[in-house]
């Protein structure tokens, strides 16, 4: 049997939601504990559900088993680029809004050849958040929260 035959992310077309009124579930993979817990936590705040992982090997194994609709990746891993686990998320979950976060304000194009967005870490995390809403097409989130962030 097909392991990816109760994903539900493969039920998904032109990177909308099949639910109405949730947020989408975003894989968020950064090598440094303090920044993949500080994204999780924001992003659990703002009402999203979070997988994490700390190298691009768990997130292909994560991939392989539970649906996101997200990935957030951390540009500088240990076993290979964001761009190059972008690559790799899209043979996995094609429709996956893919968004690589790096200190680098300018990647080369290719880089971002699988990527649907680029946000420089720093940024403020609305920059994050509008990034997914546009991506996904998902709900925004309630705009009382967002400044506290800011």
């Amino acid at each position: 049997m097909d392991p990816r035959t109760n994903r539900t992310g493969s039920n998904l077309s032109n990177n909308q939601l099949n639910v109405t009124d949730t947020l989408p579930t975003v894989l968020c993979v950064d090598d440094d504990v303090q920044q993949r817990t500080l994204l999780r936590a924001v992003l659990e705040h703002f009402g999203f559900r979070v997988m994490t992982a700390k190298s691009a090997s768990d997130a292909l194994e994560i991939a392989q088993w539970l649906p996101f609709e997200v990935a957030l990746l951390d540009y500088e891993l240990p076993d290979m680029t964001g761009a190059q686990l972008a690559h790799e998320i899209r043979a996995i979950e094609p429709i996956a809004a893919i968004i690589l976060l790096s200190g680098r304000s300018h990647l080369r194009a290719g880089e971002l050849t699988y990527v649907d967005a680029h946000v420089v870490k720093g940024s403020p995390i609305t920059e994050l958040l509008d990034t997914i809403h546009i991506l996904t097409g998902s709900p925004q989130c309630a705009q009382s929260l967002v400044p506290a962030f800011s």
